[in-house]
């Protein structure tokens, strides 16, 4: 859209506001010179926001009711509204905290309500109060209502303004008797948008809204319009507002306080020099700037910029201003949320990610062999190991010879080998994965995965895996119906090195005959507890850079609750092969061998227990086979 009369406006603050006088006092005495003012505003967007458009500022003591004078970023955001609108497609605005992106979206709206002829506009957010509410600054339609209040009445549509009076205006409702143009709200309901006809939606806050609350808008709303403006700052990833900015056509203009005038000024960086940081300047600014720190109880000081300041050298992009916020932030998450655009860091995050990271710089390595385990399908007896770049087994040592089956075990004589295992559907949602450590070491050496493997056949890969890493003693998620079947299929081939359920709330836990782990979300805790210890101890050493970033996806829910981030998703319970921490889990499930004790393992290892459901789950198997062979 080409803005006309944009270059005419001044847009220092007090020539503005100048400007601005003197327009308005011509107008005043002017019919004609009013009317040519606002046709003006109807033909350009930004004319009309920084000519007519205020907005309301409590911090600023000395002037709260300020213009609203746009800065370089807004008109592009603006304009990237409007095309939104014209096109009909969604628009989504991750932001950082105080970038003005919900009165813009508003102003927008306002706009085209005010100049253009029957359109449609709905307006959501997390709850009614926060849509409408008489004397509440941080409703939406009091941010609309706050503008045409300070607006000359020959601008405003006929009835508009005279307050309680007003024809145009009942709660979450706004009319324009002249254009006949309509602002509705709503509050975020599952049917909030439902079987309605709209030009567009505004929908603030989103990652705010509860997650149940949020797919049901998405849901009902899709059909209502052809452009859904989200706003919102992150609050994680499980919620719709991520799968919006990461899993939809939306367009995706992102606010980052960078882009602001105001919070750059002074901004810098610093870089790895060695082992140290050098600081490296984003911004040409030299003077005076004003900071605080957490540990400053005396509160802000004054610092000539860049001598005498006090940089913070982490590697990220800061300036004073953001130096300020982040000491009035009481966590890195609320940093990420509020200021960073940090979907993953604004989760509260279970395995900290700046441990991660260094442990991948530290451990990680790309596997020595790809390719697949070739093993007796009738008996899951291991023949060798074939090279296949594409093959779903990985593994961080070396065999003997090229080309052909790699059959030559020496690496494995001697040594004593766990593996635990994940089980999928085997539908393509999500990996199956079995993870092989060496039980003397701590070292992960391999890890096999595959998303379309059903249960029983990842079984019979398992147990071949098994058998071929020196009968390795193995674990596995046993919950659910993959969990239920792929149990089945190990026990009635026999094999007995296996871990038994323990009941992981007992002071002393009892080793059960039920064979498997099960991920009840209290077991789940435990068994993740004792493998984020064991990386931080070192007692558990993964080469597998994948596994280690599949951690940084579990996150604390609020009481405590231990996640994937995919799987507060309730619209899609299995999500994508990507988000649900497959390989965590079989690594902090065959981690879970290091410390089972002789005695432990002495329960586990002997002949199941004579008649146990074991026993006869076993028995049921095997008789089921042999009747197979006997038919054929």
């Amino acid at each position: 859209m080409d803005f006309l009369y944009y270059d005419l406006v001044p847009k220092d603050f007090d020539a503005n506001l100048q400007w601005r006088r003197e327009v308005l006092l011509e107008a005043a005495s002017d019919p004609k010179f009013a009317a040519a003012i606002k046709a003006m505003c109807a033909k350009d967007l930004l004319f009309y926001v920084n000519f007519a458009c205020w907005a309301y500022d409590p911090r600023d003591t000395r002037v709260p009711n300020q213009p609203f004078i746009t800065y370089d970023y807004q008109d592009k955001a603006f304009a990237g509204v409007l095309e939104a609108i014209r096109r009909g497609h969604d628009l989504a605005w991750p932001k950082s905290r105080t970038m003005g992106a919900s009165l813009m979206g508003l102003q927008v709206f306002e706009w085209l309500w005010h100049f253009e002829y029957d359109l449609s506009f709905l307006l959501i957010s997390r709850n009614s109060d926060y849509v409408d509410k008489t004397g509440n600054s941080k409703s939406l339609f009091w941010k609309i209502d706050y503008c045409h209040r300070n607006q000359p009445r020959w601008l405003l549509p006929t009835g508009r303004w005279l307050g309680s009076k007003d024809p145009c205006r009942r709660l979450l409702h706004l009319e324009n008797a002249d254009t006949g143009s309509v602002i509705d709200g709503e509050s975020t309901t599952s049917e909030a948008g439902r079987g309605d006809r709209r030009t567009a939606m505004f929908i603030d806050e989103f990652a705010a809204f509860k997650t149940d609350e949020g797919y049901q808008v998405l849901s009902a709303s899709r059909d209502t319009t052809r452009c859904r403006i989200f706003n919102s700052t992150p609050q994680g990833v499980a919620n719709a507002f991520y799968d919006v900015v990461h899993k939809t056509s939306a367009t995706v203009e992102r606010m980052h306080w960078p882009a602001h005038p105001v919070y750059r000024v002074a901004m810098y960086t610093s870089e790895k020099v060695g082992n140290d940081y050098r600081v490296k300047l984003l911004d040409d600014f030299r003077g005076k700037v004003v900071t605080e720190r957490k540990e400053w109880k005396d509160g802000a000081r004054t610092f000539e910029f860049p001598g005498e300041y006090p940089f913070i050298l982490d590697g990220q992009v800061r300036s004073p201003w953001f130096d300020t916020e982040e000491a009035r932030c009481v966590s890195p998450q609320e940093v990420a949320q509020e200021l960073n655009i940090d979907f993953l860091g604004s989760s509260y995050q279970f395995f900290p990610a700046d441990f991660i990271q260094m442990l991948v710089a530290e451990n990680c390595s790309p596997p020595l062999l790809v390719g697949r385990l070739v093993y007796n399908l009738r008996g899951t007896e291991p023949v060798g190991f074939e090279v296949d770049p594409h093959g779903p087994l990985c593994l961080w040592f070396s065999l003997p010879g090229s080309g052909g089956l790699l059959s030559d075990k020496k690496y494995f004589d001697g040594k004593r080998f766990g593996i635990g295992a994940d089980v999928s559907f085997g539908t393509g949602a999500s990996n199956s994965v079995a993870s092989v450590a060496d039980l003397t070491t701590g070292r992960k050496v391999a890890v096999w995965r595959d998303p379309n493997t059903d249960p029983k056949d990842f079984a019979n890969e398992f147990l071949a895996l098994a058998k071929w890493f020196n009968g390795a003693f193995a674990i596995w998620d046993a919950s659910g119906s993959p969990g239920r079947s792929f149990t089945q299929q190990v026990i009635g081939q026999g094999y007995s090195n296996i871990y038994y359920r323990k009941d992981e709330e007992r002071t002393r836990s009892r080793i059960t005959d039920q064979p498997g782990y099960y991920l009840n979300p209290e077991d789940r805790a435990v068994l993740l507890s004792d493998y984020r210890n064991k990386l931080r101890e070192r007692t558990f050493i993964n080469p597998s850079e994948p596994g280690m970033l599949e951690c940084l996806q579990f996150i604390v829910q609020p009481g405590g609750k231990v996640e994937h981030s995919g799987a507060a998703n309730s619209q899609d319970p299995r999500n994508a092969r990507e988000a649900h921490g497959d390989e965590t889990i079989a690594d902090a499930l065959v981690s879970r061998l290091l410390v089972v004790s002789g005695s432990e393992r002495k329960a586990a290892t002997p002949e199941l227990p004579y008649m146990s459901p074991a026993w006869r789950l076993r028995e049921e198997e095997r008789a089921r086979a042999e009747s197979s062979r006997e038919d054929w």
